[in-house]
């Protein structure tokens, strides 16, 4: 398999989605949209989307981690305007729909707290996200990285670069941590992962 191309088989290649039709139907397919893609733009991902009438903010943060952005030692002040400069979103924006994957366990607690404080503003009382919970904190997480196919499908693909320090954040955690989002919903995945399905909290 080649770095970043669409592992072979099923198992890897492919995962079925119990939650994506549940948050998809939250989404008024009568107005525009706007999607925050936490992940690298994944071609299919924006085929999928360029059904909808929407705008997409494609904030490759396991990159930026990778790249040494944030200084760990900081504030939270400081690493909460950091996110926001990395966001550099429009004036005026309200996101409507997050894909989180398993990012923020690859955020420490002072991170995730200082992620979540700077999405706060741009989010809404209907905001859903989509995120990879685990069942507990001994889950392994592999290097994988995700996108949509289609309304039931998610593409898994090995990322070409060497796995960072992670940290599984049990639901408790992200529960604390994570505070713009509470969980609506959550399906217990083979591999230990939680698929979740998530709701601002504004």
């Amino acid at each position: 398999k080649g770095p970043g191309t669409i592992a072979e088989g099923r198992s890897d290649g492919r995962q079925a989605s119990k939650l994506l039709p549940l948050l998809l139907d939250q989404i008024d397919s009568k107005r525009r949209i706007t999607v925050l893609e936490l992940g690298r733009a994944q071609p299919e991902t924006i085929h999928f989307f360029s059904s909808f009438r929407c705008k997409i903010y494609v904030v490759d943060l396991y990159s930026e981690l990778h790249a040494g952005r944030f200084n760990r030692s900081s504030s939270g002040t400081t690493l909460q305007r950091q996110f926001q400069e990395l966001f550099h979103f429009e004036k005026g924006t309200v996101l409507d729909v997050c894909l989180l994957w398993d990012l923020p366990h690859y955020l420490e607690e002072k991170l995730l707290r200082a992620f979540s404080s700077a999405l706060w503003p741009w989010l809404q009382p209907g905001s859903m996200a989509h995120a990879f919970g685990v069942h507990s904190a001994s889950t392994m997480l592999l290097n994988r990285e995700y996108g949509i196919i289609d309304s039931k499908t998610l593409s898994v693909r090995h990322r070409s670069t060497e796995q960072l320090k992670n940290s599984p954040h049990p639901p408790s955690f992200m529960q604390e941590w994570l505070t713009c989002f509470a969980t609506t919903s959550g399906v217990l995945l083979p591999d230990g992962k939680v698929e979740t399905l998530m709701r601002s909290t504004v």
